[in-house]
């Protein structure tokens, strides 16, 4: 008797994934007001920023995908 149902995890992962994915997008937000309001010509705290909001956003939709399609 095959027992593959039993197998299946409900692990939390997809979700982590989400929540981690809107708190880069935050986190890159904040970096960026900060390095636009601190002085001008320093492009690392932007080009931080920039890279923080795309990881993040790629996690973010990544994971969402994985919620709505149900896989765990």
């Amino acid at each position: 008797m095959k027992m593959s149902h039993r197998l299946q995890s409900d692990s939390a992962g997809p979700v982590w994934g989400l929540i981690l994915g809107m708190f880069l997008m935050v986190a890159g937000i904040g970096i960026w007001i900060y390095a636009e309001s601190s002085e001008p010509g320093d492009s690392l705290d932007e080009s931080l920023a920039m890279a923080a909001m795309l990881v993040g956003t790629f996690l973010a939709v990544y994971a969402g995908r994985e919620i709505r399609h149900g896989h765990s």
